[in-house]
């Protein structure tokens, strides 16, 4: 079984990024992680933890120690980023290091 925590960034005070018309960051993401959660979860050798189920804050450091409670195999935090020009399209992927420089 894999195990893959799914951090759902900023939540709470923290809205993170904010769009033109007011869209926040938080809430984004918290739904993209939920329905990666029902994907995770529809493949029998693979389970999801979620490190928030809500708009809530929550430290980095919690994040981190909620998944590693669950012995995650794969800590995911997901966020989304604002941008001025509509077109712009793509991901970013950072890497931390174990001891989160």
């Amino acid at each position: 079984m894999v195990t893959i925590a799914i951090d759902a960034g900023h939540g709470g005070e923290d809205p993170g990024a904010i769009g033109r018309h007011g869209t926040q960051e938080k809430d984004i993401v918290l739904r993209i992680a939920q329905l990666l959660r029902e994907r995770i979860d529809a493949d029998p050798g693979m389970r999801a933890f979620m490190t928030r189920e809500g708009d809530y804050f929550v430290p980095l450091a919690t994040r981190v120690a909620k998944a590693r409670r669950v012995q995650a195999d794969l800590f995911v935090s997901v966020h989304v980023d604002a941008f001025i020009k509509p077109t712009a399209r793509g991901s970013s992927v950072f890497v931390l290091s174990e001891n989160g420089a």
